[in-house]
C-alpha cells in the first residue's frame, strides 16, 4: 500500500472512530491515554509553541496544554495532519482556525513559522527518509532553543515494543537532551517512548 492509500485508510478509520480516543489513533480509556501519552510533553520546560506532527482530531494537543499547564508552562497548541477531516476535527476541538491546524504531508509541507517544541514519529516516513526526516526537523522547524520531541508507540498485542528512539538520534549524531518512558497499564510491557533534542546540541559529524 503506498502512502496515500495508506494515510486514507487511516483517515476512514479514525473519522467514524466512536471517540475522541480512536479518532486519535488510539485503542483505550481516558487512564490508558493518559499514560502512554503523557510523556510527549515531558521535554516541556518553558512556555512556547508546540506543533504536533500527526495531530489527528487535536486530542494530544489539548491534553499537552493541560499536562504542560500543571507543571507551571503555558503552550500554544499548533499542529499538522494530511487529512482535512481529522484537520477540521483538530479545529474544532481547540478552538483554532487554519492558522493552527495545517494540512499537508509532513516530508513535504514547508512551516509557516519556526516553533518551540514540535513533537512527530518516526512510523510517518519510509526507513530510508527517517534520518533526513528528523535533520530537516531540527534545521526548519525547530526556534533556535527549541526542542524537537521523538516519539515511538507500540501495542501490547503482537506488535513490539515501543523503538528505542534516543538510540536512533544518538546513531544520527544527535545529543539526546531527555528521555521518558512509559508502560501500559494492562501489561508490563513499554508502549511508549520518547526523546528530545534540540538543534543547538548536535553533535558533529
Amino acid at each position: 500500500m503506498d502512502l496515500d492509500a495508506q494515510a486514507r485508510a487511516i483517515e476512514a478509520v479514525q473519522v467514524k472512530a466512536p471517540d475522541a480516543y480512536g479518532q486519535s489513533g488510539f485503542h483505550g480509556d481516558a487512564e490508558r491515554w493518559e499514560a502512554l501519552r503523557r510523556p510527549c510533553v515531558a521535554g516541556v520546560d518553558k512556555d512556547g509553541t508546540y506543533l504536533d506532527i500527526g495531530c489527528a482530531n487535536g486530542l494530544l494537543l489539548e491534553c499537552a496544554a493541560k499536562w504542560s499547564a500543571q507543571a507551571g508552562h503555558r503552550i500554544e497548541p499548533f499542529g499538522l495532519d494530511h487529512s482535512q477531516a481529522l484537520a477540521a476535527m483538530a479545529r474544532t476541538r481547540l478552538g483554532v482556525g487554519a492558522d493552527r491546524i495545517f494540512v499537508g504531508d509532513a516530508l513535504k509541507w514547508e512551516p509557516p513559522r519556526r516553533f518551540d517544541y514540535v513533537r512527530t514519529e518516526l512510523v510517518y516516513v519510509p526507513g530510508a527518509q527517517r534520518r533526513p526526516y528528523i535533520e530537516r526537523l531540527a534545521s526548519e522547524f525547530l526556534a533556535p532553543q527549541g526542542r524537537l520531541i521523538v516519539a515511538s508507540y507500540g501495542s501490547r498485542g503482537g506488535v513490539p515494543a515501543a523503538e528505542r528512539v534516543g538510540d536512533l538520534l544518538r546513531e544520527w549524531g544527535f545529543s539526546v537532551e531527555g528521555e521518558a518512558e512509559a508502560k501500559d497499564t494492562l501489561s508490563d510491557k513499554t508502549l511508549t517512548r520518547v526523546a528530545w533534542v534540540a538543534p543547538r546540541h548536535r553533535a558533529p559529524e
